[in-house]
């Protein structure tokens, strides 16, 4: 799993534990960036740019030799941002937004790697474009709102009015730990709460659909 940071290793985790009904599955997921620690903490800064910067590196491409699957997680909040390049465009679709971030990807691979290398190993890549952030995928857990589930931004802020309405602890923006984003996305891991949950956030659905879905059960 290739990863902004450790809280975004953590609530896909739960939600492919749930998508396969595998509790076992933990044991075969490997955290290739960032990496983590004994301790679980972060070595390294994570973030976009680490993402990239692993996506087009030799240790991506050797990573194919012991992995059946690769899943890629990127937030969207930055991509207006230099080396992203990927800005939104005024009155473009969710899923059209998401094409075009995994098109930066799909080039990417095929400069570093070439064209009969991407092609080979492209449907062994997943994709998870979390719009604007992996915290809009949570809220669909913790509100009952239809709006709020389908949110694409400030969804740190919208989620944390929802914990604080159920007297629970907020999410510090400056502080993310795992642990914290474990609990928060634990009950993904039960089939019947991610499939009422992940249609109702766009970007979310995309990602089950879109890549989940293709994967047979007996892979997961």
């Amino acid at each position: 799993m290739i990863a902004e940071g450790v809280t975004d290793h953590v609530v896909l985790e739960n939600i492919l534990i749930g998508y396969f009904n595998n509790p076992d599955l933990a044991m075969y997921i490997r955290y290739l960036q960032p990496l983590r620690d004994a301790t679980d903490t972060l070595e390294g800064f994570g973030g976009w740019f680490n993402v990239f910067e692993y996506c087009k590196s030799t240790v991506f491409k050797e990573a194919f030799i012991q992995n059946d699957y690769l899943l890629i997680q990127i937030d969207t909040d930055c991509s207006h941002a230099k080396h992203y390049e990927v800005p939104r465009i005024q009155g473009e679709t969710i899923e059209d937004f998401i094409r075009r971030v995994i098109t930066k990807f799909e080039r990417l691979f095929i400069e570093n790697f070439g064209f009969e290398f991407y092609d080979s190993h492209q449907t062994r890549i997943l994709f998870a474009v979390a719009v604007d952030e992996i915290e809009c995928w949570l809220l669909p857990l913790h509100s009952t709102d239809k709006k709020a589930q389908a949110s694409t931004n400030n969804c740190i802020y919208k989620l944390n009015q929802q914990l604080v309405k159920a007297k629970k602890d907020r999410i510090n923006p400056n502080q993310k730990d795992a642990r914290t984003y474990e609990k928060l996305s634990r009950d993904y891991n039960k089939p019947k709460f991610l499939n009422n949950a992940y249609p109702q956030n766009p970007s979310f659905c995309y990602f089950v659909e879109q890549y989940l879905s293709f994967i047979p059960k007996s892979e997961g």
